[in-house]
């Protein structure tokens, strides 16, 4: 009867060891990889953040640049896209982080949190400003419309002063045409201005330069020294560039591109780096935080 006691002890001491071995196991499985994979989770979805948020930034940088409103509105999406990418980015992270109560991360992530809602609303503001294009929009209308009513308006006054033979008149009609080419001149200096005092005097000179041409035309038209048909399709042209001045110094007066600009390169420049500052100091509380280790 001892006898078969005396070999049930080694088993009995094998079995201990192979359970104590089991237990371990279990524990380190309960606690280290859980543990190790959250950190590897946490420190991802980290890095997807940064990539993304650099992406939009590119994009929001194309939206700001683009020459056309089609390729600036598509850079516009995309950069918003990329920015409810984050968004949910975001949320998974919070769940995560939320999940573990380890204080210092959920204060990094707080920090972080509150430099991406400042970005988002400087982005908000800059793409609404960027797709409208008003300065663009002047170019264009003053160089392409604009120039060919002051085009008419020359040829015009040209063909009128030479087929008058009174100097004075002559003197008046050119004159005229100087002052036509001058005031738009001064419109291609104030489209791209972002000084509010410099584009208010612009327009006071253009002011000016548009009243002398239009008592020129009502002295000429008062002589009776030219055909009146030729003064008509001179007045007619002078009405149109009129008509086209004052609709792209209205656009030009927005400075949405000019805005849009400034605000990239300035403002969201300092809140992007805050914000890329703040998601590094996330990355370095979750890679360092005390509980990752256990």
């Amino acid at each position: 009867m001892r006898t078969g006691s005396i070999h049930d002890r080694p088993a009995s001491g094998a079995w201990r060891a192979v359970l104590a071995v089991a237990l371990l196991a279990a524990s380190f499985g309960c606690t280290h990889e859980p543990a190790f994979r959250r950190q590897a989770e946490e420190e991802g979805l980290i890095d997807a953040i940064r990539d993304t948020l650099l992406s939009s930034v590119e994009a929001e940088k194309s939206a700001v640049l683009a020459t056309t409103d089609e390729e600036s509105l598509a850079m516009a999406r995309e950069s918003r896209r990329l920015a409810e990418k984050i968004d949910g980015l975001v949320g998974d992270l919070r769940t995560r982080i939320e999940a573990d109560g380890r204080t210092t991360v959920a204060e990094s992530f707080a920090a972080f949190v509150a430099r991406w809602k400042e970005l988002e609303a400087v982005d908000d503001r800059l793409l609404t400003l960027a797709v409208r294009n008003t300065n663009l929009k002047a170019m264009r209308l003053a160089a392409r419309d604009g120039f060919a009513a002051v085009d008419r308006f020359l040829v015009a006054m040209d063909a009128m002063a030479r087929s008058s033979n009174d100097p004075e008149t002559i003197r008046t009609l050119n004159a005229a045409a100087i002052a036509a080419l001058r005031e738009q001149s001064l419109l291609q200096i104030h489209i791209p201005s972002s000084d509010d005092a410099e584009m208010t005097r612009l327009e006071g000179q253009m002011a000016e330069l548009a009243a002398s041409v239009d008592r020129a035309l009502a002295t000429v038209r008062a002589s009776n020294a030219v055909p009146a048909g030729a003064l008509d399709t001179a007045a007619e042209a002078w009405a149109e560039q009129r008509r086209i001045t004052t609709e792209a110094l209205k656009l030009s007066r927005e400075n949405t591109n000019v805005r849009s600009f400034d605000v990239s390169v300035h403002e969201k420049r300092v809140v992007t780096r805050e914000c890329l500052d703040a998601l590094a100091a996330l990355r370095s509380a979750v890679a360092s935080s005390p509980q990752a280790n256990r």
